[in-house]
């Protein structure tokens, strides 16, 4: 039998990233999920990381810059950071962005000591 594991979102603790960015985040063996809130105006500075990253926008509006190119990115949209390469991303609009992020591996960094 398996252990069939169920996340609640509002059992889920929110951690303040930095003022105006918030998120959460579940992780399994080898995948983490994480999902962000960013107030408008707010984003995360330009990084990178040995980690594969996808995100999905489910609502909101974000100038997206990955490897030196600038795009927007709305809610629906779709996106895909290899490893290593350099990103940011700043909300845009007077709305929330609210973003669902997938790595592999897991981010240790992101978990709690």
């Amino acid at each position: 039998m398996v252990d069939l594991p169920v996340y609640r979102w509002d059992e889920l603790e929110e951690e303040v990233v930095k003022p105006g960015v918030r998120r959460r985040i579940v992780a399994g063996n080898k995948i983490m999920l994480v999902v962000y809130r960013i107030d408008p105006g707010e984003g995360i500075s330009m990084h990178n990381h040995p980690h594969e990253q996808m995100g999905y926008i489910v609502e909101g509006e974000a100038e997206f810059e990955i490897g030196g190119e600038k795009t927007i990115l709305r809610a629906g949209d779709i996106f895909h950071v290899p490893p290593n390469v350099p990103h940011a991303g700043k909300v845009i609009g007077d709305k929330p962005l609210l973003e669902i992020d997938i790595f592999h591996p897991i981010r240790e960094n992101f978990r709690k000591k």
